[in-house]
Parts: structure tokens; sequence; C-alpha cells
């Protein structure tokens, strides 16, 4: 027997916009019917040719009106997942919250090097310098969240005071249930000084990185937007907290490439040692051809080489070096109602890739992870689990990494989750890479039984509702 909904209850409706090969997830979370709902992005970007990112974010912007957007989380930096941000930022909608992980301008410069010549100049900007991008653009708190260590986490103690319904509005996210970063603050201010020669003049040692406001191209026009010093905090991914008075997140954040960048970086050693990795290989090959290129990987002259077209080019010739995966710096992300039984169903516009267009309605906690280009092996999955298994066990809606990508997919994602769990797949329909594999799509119809993924493609969107009972 279908159970009874109490309509004062929190709810929420989210979705995969219709980009392509990309990411465009918004939602809006209702405390209660009359409550202005808390408004939440994840990631904007395609890399699928047309006009389907535009679509998707001015049919957004019109849901919304002017109002504020409250919570936008960047995964990583890849252009797919971001080079929409211009286009949700400039025309009248203001972020109030932006949560990313903090990249150093060497992984930056991997990111720059590995998009297209044909990449929208503000991504570039983004890339050159986030905080200057996002202050340029009226946020108020840039929040770098960092991972915290496993083995000190207790998950049965991570519990938030449960849920009590009032009239009151949802409130904004409570950035102090998250702990305090001190190493990633003082990594950040590290990453951001230039501390090399100064560069045609263009830079003096000691002095911080160039910002929005002070292009470097000759030709390139004043930034017109007034400054906003938006306020920078510094989190750690350990502890759960308040997206709003109803709803929880939590973050799941584990880079293993900045280590190892920086170290290269540092110490200019490129000499490739027997312990090796393969990532750790073409990592020094990468940094060494850089270094070739510009004489130096000092911070500030990275951030340059970012903003210049010219140089931009030298990146990209030297990009051949990473062949990999460099996206295992995505920011993961769940969230659901605070402590509440709930259900949860896919509630999409009809033939999704031809499959049918409604998925049952699932008992659960109303959880939904969503994962950026994260690459989940077992080793990520045995830090996902300590991290978050409690509260994934009864969530019933999966973005599945990396667009489908089988060196990204483990099937242990399935396990952690509500049986029968409901798997969205972000992918274009026609994309390059022959995403979603289909040893992904075998791996998800066996431990269903049946089609339980639905893909949002440049033509077709995935909408979800949840609600509390």
């Amino acid at each position: 027997m279908e159970a009874k909904l109490n309509r004062e209850l929190p709810f929420a409706n989210t979705r995969f916009h219709a980009v392509g090969q990309g990411c465009f997830y918004s939602g809006e979370i209702h405390c209660n019917p009359n409550s202005a709902p808390l408004r939440l992005v994840y990631d904007c970007g395609s890399e699928t040719p047309g006009n389907a990112l535009e679509r998707e974010v001015s049919s957004f912007q019109q849901l919304v009106h002017d109002a504020k957007l409250d919570v936008l989380v960047l995964s990583h930096l890849d252009a797919d997942h971001v080079n929409g941000l211009s286009l949700l930022l400039d025309n009248g909608l203001t972020a109030e919250n932006v949560f990313l992980p903090y990249l150093t301008p060497a992984q930056r410069a991997i990111a720059a090097a590995g998009a297209g010549a044909e990449a929208d100049p503000d991504y570039f900007e983004l890339l050159a310098d986030p905080v200057g991008f996002l202050e340029g653009r009226g946020v108020a708190n840039i929040i770098f969240v960092n991972g915290g260590e496993d083995d000190e986490e207790r998950t049965s103690e991570q519990d938030l005071p449960p849920f009590e319904p009032t009239g009151d509005n949802g409130g904004p996210p409570n950035l102090g249930d998250l702990e305090d970063d001190m190493d990633g603050k003082s990594l950040f201010h590290r990453g951001e000084e230039s501390k090399g020669t100064p560069i045609s003049g263009q830079l003096t040692p000691g002095t911080p990185i160039p910002n929005a406001s002070q292009p470097s191209e000759p030709d390139a026009a004043p930034d017109s937007r007034p400054p906003q010093k938006a306020k920078l905090h510094f989190k750690q991914d350990r502890k759960p907290f308040r997206l709003t008075r109803c709803w929880q997140g939590k973050f799941f954040h584990r880079d293993d490439m900045r280590l190892p960048v920086s170290s290269i970086s540092g110490a200019l050693d490129f000499t490739i040692g027997p312990g090796d990795s393969t990532s750790i290989q073409r990592y020094k090959r990468f940094l060494a051809a850089v270094h070739g290129q510009f004489g130096t990987l000092d911070p500030g002259r990275l951030v340059l080489a970012i903003r210049s077209e010219a140089d931009r080019k030298k990146l990209r010739d030297c990009y051949h070096h990473i062949r990999g995966n460099h996206n295992d710096v995505s920011l993961a992300l769940w969230h659901a109602p605070i402590p509440f039984p709930a259900r949860t169903r896919i509630a999409s516009e009809p033939l999704i890739r031809g499959f049918r267009p409604e998925g049952p309605w699932k008992n659960c906690n109303g959880g939904t992870l969503l994962t950026g280009d994260l690459t989940f092996t077992d080793a990520v999955m045995d830090k996902l689990e300590g991290h978050l298994g409690r509260q994934l066990k009864q969530s019933a809606m999966l973005e599945v990494p990396h667009h489908g990508s089988s060196r990204s997919w483990n099937p242990r994602l399935l396990d952690m989750m509500q049986p029968g769990a409901l798997s969205i797949i972000s992918a274009g329909s026609r994309n390059i890479y022959n995403h979603p594999h289909g040893a992904v799509i075998h791996s998800i119809e066996a431990k269903s039984g049946t089609k339980k993924w639905f893909q949002s493609s440049e033509r077709k969107m995935v909408e979800m509702h949840i609600e509390t009972i």
C-alpha cells in the first residue's frame, strides 16, 4: 500500500539537464510548500556542439528568474563541467556560496593543456584565477573543500540534529558544520604566490598572481564588472552540513594528483625512477616539457601561460605526455533530507534512449550521490565506504561517474546503495568517447535485474522527485 504523503514535509525537484557530453545538475529543495526553496547547482558545462548548454542554462534562469543561487558546486575545472559558468552567472543570477576543490596553478595548467583551442576565453580566465573569476561575478563565499583523514571518521556519530517542521524558511547553508582546513588554507596561499624571477617585467618575486581585473593580453578589454571581495573559506569534507534547515549534504574529495604534481614542480626533478607509477611518469614528462617551453614552473608564469593564446598552444603541445585520466580531483556531493524517511523516483519526459520513462518509487532516505569525473578504484571505494557508507546505503540515485566511462566505473557503487538504485548518465548521444561504455551498462543491468539506468543527452533531460513521508 502506497505511503500517504504529508505535504507539509520537505521535498525536492532535481534534474540532469540535457547538455550532452558534460554535466549540469540543478535542484530546488523545499522545507515546506510555502517556503522559498534552496537552489542548488552541481557543475555547468558541455563539450557537445550546438546550443544545448545555452538552451538549458536559459531555461534554468527562467525557472529561478532573478533570484540568487544558494549553492553552486564545481566538481573540478575541466571545460565540460564548468564552461557554462559565464552563461549561468553573467545574466543577473548571483551565486551566494560556491564550493570547489583547490587546484594548484600546475594542475590548472594541465586542464588548460587538455582544453581545445576553441574553448571560451572565460574558461581560461577561470583556470588562471578561480577566485577573481568568481569574485567578479558577485559570489559572496568561496569554499575550498579538501579531503579529511578517513581513519578518524566515525560515521555513526555524524548525524545532524533532526529536522522539526516549522513555518520558517529553509535558511542558508551552515558552513559552521564543516571543519576548518588550515593545511588547505596554507597550501592555497603558497600556491597562489609567485616566488620566481620576474618574467619580462610582468611579475615581481613574491607578488600575488594577477587576478581577473588585470588582463595579461595587450588587447584584452578591461573587466567592467565592479570588484567584490568574496570571503574565502577552507573546509574539510569529513562532516555533513546543513544545506538548509531540512536538508543535508556531505562532500567526498580525494586528490591523489596534487602532492606529486606539487613535489615535481617544486623540486624540478623530472627523472623517471624505478618505483614511479604510470601516472607519476606522465606528470614528470608533461612538467618537464612545460619547463622546457617556459624555463620555469613558477606559478605566476603558469598563470600567464593559461591566459595567453600563444602560450596555451605550447601547453597543448606538452599534453600528449598525460594521455590518462587526470580527473581524480573531482569533488563528489551526497545530499538527502535530514534524517527522515523518503521516497524518490525518476519523473522524466518520455522515451529516454528507448527505456521506460519513469522509474519506480524507491522508499529510502532520499539520498543522491553526484560524482563528477571521479575514478572509483577499489582503494577509492574503500575510502568512500568509510566516509559515507551508512548514509549511502539507503540512497536511491547515483550519477554514474565520468559520463559512463569504463575506467571510472566500479560495480561496488551499486552494492553500497539502495537495491535497485536508479543510475543516471550524463553523456552526449553520439560522443567521440563512446560513453556510456557497454561494460558499464551491462554491470548496471546485471545488478538491478532490469534496465534501471537513464541517460541525459543533448535532447533529453532526466528529472527526479524526492518526497519525505
